[in-house]
């Protein structure tokens, strides 16, 4: 009892003690959050350097090296390097997105990962380091590439592809525009369209032979808007050149290429349906599933419930049970008639028989009327199972019954095939005379 007590003391310590650092440490997200917001609020007055006064505040807040301390780590590195950009601090941008990428690379989070080295390789082109900008481009988009992040893909390619073409590496940039205009991402918009409506005039007018391979390449694409686009470009040349007939020409095509992108529409159209369609039932079927997981566990949680609830019941039955047959059998061996018949070296006398009667109706009520149930009717029999009842040794019962050892064992293994039908020890009928 004493070393349960200790071990229960040392649990609850333990607990407090782990309470006490998790309240302390909820406290210091607290804190470091609340200056993150304050930064926030900082961010857009001047000067900026306020705001990164409380952006480092927060960073130096935040407790350990736990996936919650890096994560937020990581959004104040990368605040911090955005506000150092808007001041034209390049260098000291790089320093913190560097940085945030190791908190990220511990968190194994290539998402932010390819988004540092992405603005590293920003912050080098605006620091007309192209080589630089070009390295870490390549890193990111390595990184996109492994971990299958297709629309990060497509960005930093953009990305390369106009550090190439304003390093003047035209033959690298047709191969890194996307295959469709469709999968470059909203905020990528303008740089694509940089690039695409800057390369063919640049190369047009710098490298007749580069604009032609490039233009040969837009014709060449299984994406009909480049082709539209490369049409365009042609037919501007034609009427420019005063070429009429290859107008006509380019503008049949045009006209043909219209349709197509017209019925291209009307097909996509239907795809979008069928594929919003597809997503609607598939979060029907996740909720579903969402909800069947939920009554599983429900059902699991009651069914533990409930079996916690009767094993508990049934340990208190128990324990009442053994604890009152317990007393039952104190009560018999503190008898006079159980003291008399353990010291007496005569034979049980049928006066001392008639008391044992009475102490085992009076104890056990339903003792003898059950034995006789079972047809045990003969009085030597009788006495034998009255000692058995009275927790007797069957070496005491035979003196008592001026029987030898023998005798005493055979009467009872008798007993027991009469009443079961089938062979036993003498042992397995003193254990249902205990029973009843």
């Amino acid at each position: 009892m004493k070393n349960a007590f200790c071990v229960l003391l040392i649990t609850i310590t333990l607990c407090l003690i782990s309470c006490n650092r998790r309240i302390s440490k909820d406290a210091m997200f607290a804190k470091a959050d609340s200056l993150y917001r304050e930064a926030l609020l900082n961010t857009d007055s001047i000067p900026a350097i306020r705001g990164l006064f409380y952006y480092q505040r927060a960073f130096d807040e935040l407790p350990g090296n736990d996936s919650a301390s890096l994560g937020r780590k990581v959004r104040l590195l990368t605040e911090m390097g955005d506000l150092l950009a808007t001041q034209l601090l390049y260098h000291e941008a790089i320093v913190r997105y560097q940085s945030a990428y190791n908190y990220a690379a511990i968190l194994q989070d290539t998402t932010n990962m390819i988004k540092s080295y992405q603005v590293i390789g920003d912050m080098y082109n605006k620091l007309q380091d192209l080589g630089e900008a070009v390295h870490y481009y390549d890193l990111a988009e390595q990184l996109a590439i492994q971990s299958k992040q297709e629309k990060p893909r497509i960005s930093i390619a953009l990305r390369l592809a106009r550090a190439f073409m304003e390093s003047g590496r035209l033959n690298l940039v047709a191969e890194l525009l996307p295959p469709s205009p469709y999968e470059v991402d909203a905020d990528d918009e303008d740089l694509f369209n940089y690039v695409m409506w800057h390369i063919y005039s640049f190369t047009n007018h710098e490298n007749k032979d580069s604009a032609n391979y490039f233009m040969q390449k837009m014709l060449e694409s299984p994406e009909i808007y480049y082709r539209n686009y490369a049409v365009d470009q042609q037919l501007v040349s034609a009427i420019m050149n005063g070429d009429s007939k290859n107008a006509y020409g380019l503008l049949k095509q045009k006209a043909g290429l219209s349709d197509e992108i017209s019925g291209k529409s009307h097909k996509e159209a239907i795809e979008s349906v069928n594929s919003m369609y597809q997503a609607l039932n598939l979060e029907h079927q996740n909720a579903d599933l969402q909800f069947k997981n939920q009554q599983i566990k429900l059902y699991i949680a009651l069914f533990v419930m409930v079996l916690v609830v009767v094993l508990a019941i049934s340990s208190i039955l128990i324990y009442r049970f053994r604890s009152e047959r317990l007393r039952l059998e104190i009560a018999i061996r503190e008898s006079s008639i159980y003291q008399h018949l353990l010291t007496t070296e005569k034979a049980m006398n049928t006066d001392e028989q008639a008391e044992v009667v009475a102490l085992l109706n009076q104890i056990y009520p339903d003792f003898i009327p059950r034995l006789m149930k079972f047809g045990v009717f003969k009085e030597q029999d009788m006495k034998v199972c009255l000692l058995l009842k009275m927790g007797f040794k069957p070496s005491r019962i035979a003196s008592l019954v001026s029987r030898s050892d023998s005798a005493i064992a055979n009467t009872r293994a008798r007993l027991y095939k009469k009443v079961l039908g089938k062979e036993g020890k003498a042992e397995d009928w003193d254990k249902i005379i205990h029973d009843i």
